[in-house]
C-alpha cells in the first residue's frame, strides 16, 4: 500500500503520458504558479481544495480533471513550449 498523491499540473499534455493516478490542470495556468499566482491566497486555497476533492474520488488513473479558474489572470497565456531550444 503507497502514499496516496495528488498531481497538480500545468501541463497536462505531458503528465497524461506518465499516467498519474491523480491530478488536476489549472487551465492555462504559467509555469511556477500550479497553485495560482503571487499574493492570490484565496485562488490557492481553492486549487488545493479542489486536489484534495479529487483526491477524494475514486477514479480510474491517468484521468486529469482540467478546471478553470476565472480569477487567475491568465491574459498573457501562451502554451508552454517545451521542445523550445
Amino acid at each position: 500500500m503507497g502514499i496516496p498523491t495528488v498531481l497538480i499540473t500545468v501541463v497536462p499534455e505531458n503528465s497524461r503520458q506518465a499516467g498519474p493516478p491523480r491530478a488536476i490542470a489549472p487551465k492555462h495556468f504559467k509555469l511556477g504558479n500550479s497553485l495560482g499566482g503571487p499574493h492570490q491566497k484565496d485562488l490557492q486555497r481553492k486549487v488545493l481544495l479542489d486536489a484534495l476533492k479529487r483526491w477524494e474520488t475514486r477514479e480510474e488513473p491517468g484521468h486529469i480533471w482540467e478546471i478553470e479558474y476565472p480569477e487567475y489572470d491568465s491574459g498573457n497565456w501562451q502554451p508552454i513550449d517545451l521542445h523550445e531550444e
